[in-house]
């Protein structure tokens, strides 16, 4: 990593554990540098609070401190934003008698020091078997899905009911997204899932991203850490690790959980069962932090260059494949992605 890259990590674990970072002084342009890395993974406002904690010398000045600044004002502003509809969403859920689940962004952004520092694009809803009901709730009756979800807008925030929760391509994804609605069968009071039913949605939806995209955002690893960090003492890692087991994950849970105590900088070892490959971890983090992802190969190629390109890129990801849902068999049977 770059000496950049390792001042990003320090504040982003001082953040996280609300102490002071030990910071090297920084130039002027190092923290415009900074700044739009940060912004790059999504963390400029996470990367602020430590910033607030930093002695006046060590602070950034001038307009790159306003850009700072107001950056986080804006992330605040818009959860701020975000709760109020989400409070008019249960208003109205609650006169109806409908149970829902919040899912992803404002479901893990309480497991943050300061909630309305971790950015939430927009608000995951789920009304478990009860999909039209929701958007008819949401104002939007008409609403079809695209995929796993319809979206609408209330009052300037994007809203996305879920009629599914994950990619249903692959067997594991199918057995994890049983697993998950046997479980809602009853709905939690407090509209969250329950740790062990969040522990497998939020490691099937980290990984959904390099199975899809062959992309994996930063701040989804730092989720996962800090969902784990939470419940440390609620889940049982043997339970954990029987559940993933059953649906095929024990691998991607064993190197998302290392690289997430690594950012977090939290003891998570109690939930690594099995060694993880050094050069494998080192792989995925330089994939997460440099954002080198690989890219589609074009469909206007022709025929056999496109082949090869295909197989190419197969190749260049085939350490992956341990951690991606698919089994070989299937892989197989699917079409050469993108």
């Amino acid at each position: 990593m770059s000496t950049l890259t390792d001042q990003m990590f320090i504040l982003l674990r001082s953040s996280l554990n609300q102490r002071p970072a030990d910071l090297t002084p920084l130039s002027e342009e190092d923290w415009k540098k900074l700044f739009w890395l940060a912004r790059q993974h999504g963390i400029v406002t996470i990367i602020n609070d430590a910033i607030e904690l930093l002695p006046d010398h060590l602070k950034p000045q001038g307009d790159i401190a306003l850009s700072w600044t107001l950056s986080a004002e804006r992330t605040r502003y818009h959860y701020a934003h975000q709760k109020q509809v989400l409070q008019q969403i249960d208003a109205k859920a609650q006169a109806e008698g409908l149970p829902y689940v919040l899912l992803k962004g404002m479901s893990l952004a309480r497991f943050y020091p300061r909630p309305d520092s971790r950015p939430c694009g927009d608000i995951d809803i789920l009304f478990p078997r009860n999909f039209e009901r929701g958007n008819a709730l949401l104002g939007f009756p008409e609403a079809k899905a695209k995929g796993k979800h319809s979206e609408m807008e209330i009052d300037g925030v994007t809203i996305e009911n879920h009629r599914q929760l994950l990619d249903l391509n692959y067997d594991s994804q199918r057995r994890a997204e049983a697993y998950i609605m046997q479980s809602l069968r009853n709905v939690p009071e407090d509209h969250f899932l329950p740790p062990m039913t969040n522990m497998v949605y939020l490691l099937m939806h980290t990984v959904s991203h390099l199975t899809a995209r062959n992309k994996l955002p930063l701040r989804n690893v730092i989720d996962w850490g800090m969902f784990l960090r939470a419940n440390r003492e609620t889940l049982n890692p043997d339970e954990c690790i029987t559940t993933l087991k059953s649906i095929g994950m024990v691998h991607a849970f064993s190197l998302f959980t290392q690289l997430a105590s690594e950012y977090t900088d939290t003891d998570l070892s109690k939930f690594i069962k099995e060694r993880v490959s050094a050069k494998d971890v080192k792989r995925m983090n330089d994939l997460i932090v440099t954002q080198s992802f690989l890219k589609p190969v074009p469909k206007d190629m022709p025929f056999i260059p496109r082949i090869i390109a295909r197989l190419k890129r197969r190749s260049q990801r085939r350490w992956m494949f341990p951690y991606l849902p698919a089994s070989f068999k299937e892989r197989l049977k699917v079409k050469l992605v993108n």
